[in-house]
């Protein structure tokens, strides 16, 4: 109960919601074992769940004294994978983002709490196509400040 009153002091949860588990839980189902099971204690790991701009950036974070086992792919944003799913009617496309081989963040389109995904369309593990949707909020919040 004190952690979720905490998360919620923090602006957030402390975990994923039902549909950003099932984005989650495709990628996990497409990575090869090893890497599956290292997400998947990522997952477990986090402790808040900040979720910002309408549905645009969702955050994870772990315990300080967390030892969370890291993939193997460096780097401050690296896209693990773009998952494409039908939301009433709709194909929409969230890309699962690690910051140091850790999972950190979800961006574009993360399906909201109380909607219902209608079905997994594709994951693609490794995109190279993969744009930062962090710079994209400072630049429409602060204009050409940002």
């Amino acid at each position: 109960m004190l952690e979720r009153v905490l998360a919620f002091l923090r602006g957030g949860t402390i975990g994923f919601n039902k549909p950003e588990l099932l984005l989650l839980d495709s990628v996990i189902g497409a990575l090869p074992e090893e890497e599956s099971d290292v997400l998947r204690k990522q997952v477990q790991s986090v402790s808040l769940v900040q979720r910002h701009d309408s549905g645009r950036l969702v955050a994870a974070y772990y315990p300080k004294r967390s030892s969370v086992p890291l993939l193997p792919y460096p780097g401050y944003e690296y896209c693990l994978a773009k998952v494409s799913y039908r939301l009433n009617e709709t194909t929409r496309t969230t890309n699962v983002v690690l910051h140091d081989g850790k999972l950190m963040t979800l961006e574009r389109n993360v399906p909201r709490r109380n909607e219902r995904i209608d079905e997994i369309v594709n994951v693609s593990p490794h995109p190279g196509d993969y744009k930062p949707v962090a710079q994209e909020i400072d630049a429409e919040a602060h204009g050409g400040n940002a």
